[in-house]
């Protein structure tokens, strides 16, 4: 009944204010007649498949432009959580772990497909260990928080990513910017474009980054290179051909966690490497060994080297009635790294060859809008994984993967009168997965497994709702939308290797409003979000081998709500405020699993007496005999809230303009980052909980007249909160009464304070 009250009262508070944007201030035209320079400047996004103001669109969005992100510095995906309410991002190893309200997923091996679907000029990344350095010259990031089902398909539950590059123009440009700062930061970036015919322009951009590690043993570090060259052939008025290409490399020492515990002696710096000093584990009274079991020193050799090729064009044709829009794309991944979860030293080979090709028609009539469309995509991967677990079990298996998907789609938006709209769209999506290879393990007992399996699985998601016009500059509306991600397999043998797909229905209900001629924006929006079968991992034991890994399961069903509320304020055309601030209440309604108790772990290991706050059922002898397993237990997780989903988020900025005599301008900004606590990890232990933080971060701007030269002064992190936005638990962590608090768990933790300056020059 609460809970019922709570979300009529923040729908009653949607219907009478304004939906989330979380917006900057670009070079653009003012909407509605305002002043140019007085008012907040429109955005124009393609998230809707069709150029559209965010002020006009339904999507709940938060939308970076290429200029903020260059001036925040804005390098990696992880970068982009310091922004954007409700998102949380880590690194596991090579992969990116990106979490929007709650929904996401930390796995990290070639298995791993995140929740939220990242996209670069309209091309889904399918591998979340292929992001790499791609963040730079770019007109603008797109954050959709929600199901993206209809127009993004498969692996959107959660919501989309999209990133726009800047595309090529006639006019000849040039720019180049260099970033000085502490833990040895260089970064250099440089783009030159312009016409070479007619109709033909070409634009050409790379980046270099080398940075030492933010942990003491030299971990968290960045070495990469990236390079972009766009191509834009406009042989007609009425067809025009885009084409991208771009090369990645990742090398370093690669990511590495921290140790947290609650009841052994954390190091005093947060930012300790895990290889300084001992793991220290005290082991059980059940233990025969001695007390230098666990006293294992991880190595400080892990290391990432990784690259990424790919193509991919946008051809767009005028039809008259409608445009025609085709995307062939695809991407080649060679992924090589050593790292560290707690317990375990993964050594991973990973190849990834992706194509998808999307072929599109749309029409913009002021009546009716409508896209539809095919999608195909494939992938073929290659995992070769050694797994040894500190200082006992050591596993080696060699994977082949191979997904097929293909879609059908189409979404219309039709004016039923002046002010009034009505929103409908549907998906079918199929997927077919294969997984092929054999894995050999030394514990429990030493043997050649068959990691084979086939499977299909068939989606149908919608999309349905309405806008309404209360005002020239007002504009209500109320959705509901689903979106799913594919079932699939993980490295264990079969038949119990497999997970179902998680679905998602998302119901919201919003407005945006523009006042004071446009100087002052108040967005509002209340949502309520139904989980079914969410996928989710945790450690346990192969039900057929008794080996030690992580595996997935299908965790049942939650409920989301929250309400989010963002304020935009231009006082003079020299002033702006920024408010964003989110809540999120999540709870898991049945998440309960079976954990499987391999000798010669079982109770000796911690294994038996499970390290969880969760309730715990009886061990039970495994049946039939001889079996690889000597227990199983039941583990009930129901009424936990979901894992990196803190309650509160948001952001607070504020900035304001000097106008100098010479024409140029000097610009101080200075913006706040908070979170309420979370946890990091499904074991739902103490340890494994961050407990918020609020971070300051400010800068101040020199602009030349005429914008050409910039110099900026810039540190973020300023109060040097330690922020966990990831983690496990050592594996052979024994509880202690009463359960579930582990003695140790390694976290990913964000940048300690950084520092530095930026300049930038362009013509």
């Amino acid at each position: 009944m609460r809970t019922s009250h709570i979300w009529v009262s923040l729908l009653a508070l949607t219907a009478a204010m304004p939906v989330f944007a979380q917006t900057e201030t670009p070079a653009a035209a003012p909407e509605d007649g305002a002043a140019s320079g007085d008012a907040i400047a429109d955005i124009i996004v393609t998230a809707n498949r069709r150029d559209q103001s965010v002020q006009k669109s339904s999507l709940a969005i938060a939308v970076l432009g290429g200029d903020t992100l260059q001036q925040k510095g804005i390098g990696q995906a992880a970068e982009l959580a310091s922004l954007v309410a409700g998102l949380t991002i880590s690194q596991g190893g090579a992969v990116t772990q990106t979490y929007l309200r709650g929904v996401g997923n930390f796995a990290t091996d070639a298995n791993a497909e995140s929740s939220i679907a990242y996209n670069i000029n309209g091309v889904y990344i399918a591998r979340p260990s292929g992001l790499g350095p791609i963040f730079f010259d770019l007109e603008r990031v797109e954050v959709l928080k929600g199901p993206q089902g209809t127009l993004y398909g498969r692996n959107a539950t959660g919501g989309a990513i999209n990133l726009i590059t800047r595309r090529p123009t006639h006019t000849l440009s040039a720019e180049a910017s260099v970033d000085i700062g502490n833990y040895g930061l260089v970064r250099g970036t440089a783009a030159l474009g312009g016409g070479l015919t007619d109709t033909l322009a070409v634009r050409a951009a790379v980046q270099y980054t080398d940075r030492d590690g933010y942990l003491t043993d030299g971990t968290n570090d960045q070495d990469s290179f990236a390079a972009r060259l766009t191509a834009l052939w406009e042989p007609a008025s009425s067809v025009s051909l885009f084409v991208t290409g771009e090369y990645t490399e990742t090398k370093g020492m690669g990511e590495g966690t921290v140790k947290r515990s609650t009841l052994t002696p954390v190091p005093a710096n947060p930012w300790q490497g895990p290889s300084v000093g001992d793991i220290s584990q005290p082991p059980t009274a059940a233990i025969a060994m001695g007390p230098g079991q666990f006293g294992t020193r991880i190595a400080n050799d892990g290391f990432l080297d990784g690259r990424v090729w790919a193509i991919s064009a946008t051809l767009d044709v005028d039809l008259g009635p409608a445009k025609l829009t085709f995307i062939p794309a695809y991407r080649d991944l060679r992924n090589d790294y050593l790292t560290y979860a707690p317990g375990f030293r993964y050594l991973i080979g990973e190849e990834s060859q992706q194509q998808s090709y999307e072929l599109r028609l749309a029409n913009d009539g002021a009546m009716l809008k409508w896209v539809a469309g095919l999608y195909y995509f494939q992938e073929d991967q290659a995992q070769a994984l050694s797994l040894q677990a500190i200082p006992i079990q050591q596993n080696s298996s060699q994977t082949r993967l191979s997904t097929e998907s293909y879609a059908a789609f189409g979404e219309l938006t039709a004016s039923v009168s002046d002010r009034l709209r009505l929103i409908g769209g549907l998906r079918y999506s199929h997927d077919r997965k294969t997984q092929n290879g054999t894995s050999i393990a030394v514990l429990p007992a030493p043997g050649v497994v068959d990691l084979g399996g086939r499977a299909n699985f068939e989606n149908v998601s919608y999309r349905a709702g309405l806008e309404y016009d209360a005002a020239s500059t007002s504009m209500l509306f109320a959705t509901v939308a689903t979106g799913y991600k594919a079932g699939g397999f993980f490295s264990a043998a079969g038949p119990d290797n497999s997970y179902r797909p998680e679905k998602l229905t998302a119901f919201t209900l919003g407005a945006r409003n523009r006042f004071l001629d446009g100087r002052l924006q108040v967005n509002v929006e209340g949502f309520y979000w139904k989980y079914d079968d969410k996928q989710e991992r945790y450690l346990g034991a192969s039900t057929t081998t008794g080996s030690v890994s992580l595996l997935t399961t299908n965790a049942g069903k939650a409920t989301l709500y929250g309400g989010n509320l963002d304020i935009v304020f231009k006082p003079s055309r020299a002033d702006q405020f920024n408010i964003a601030v989110e809540y999120l209440h999540t709870k898991y309604d049945s998440f309960a699993y079976t954990v499987y108790d391999p000798p010669p772990f079982g109770t000796a290991f911690g294994y038996g007496a499970q390290a969880t706050s969760c309730a715990l059922g009886p061990i039970v002898p495994f049946t039939p005999s001889p079996a690889p397993t000597d227990a199983t237990q039941r583990i009930d997780c129901s009424g936990k809230p979901l894992i990196r989903a803190p309650k509160w988020t948001g952001t607070v900025a504020y900035q304001h303009g000097f106008d100098l005599a010479s024409g140029a301008q000097i610009v101080p900004a200075i913006e706040s980052q908070f979170a309420s606590s979370q946890y990091l990890y499904p074991d739902f232990v103490s340890s494994g909980r961050d407990n918020g933080f609020v971070t300051l971060n400010a800068d101040i701007t020199y602009r030349s007249p005429g914008d050409h030269v910039t110099v900026t002064l810039w540190g973020k992190n300023l109060t040097r909160q330690a922020i966990y936005t990831g983690g496990i638990r050592y594996s052979f962590s024994a509880p202690v009464a009463p359960q579930g608090d582990p003695t140790l768990f390694y976290a990913n933790i964000r940048p300690p304070r950084t520092y530095g300056v930026t300049l930038r020059a362009k013509y």
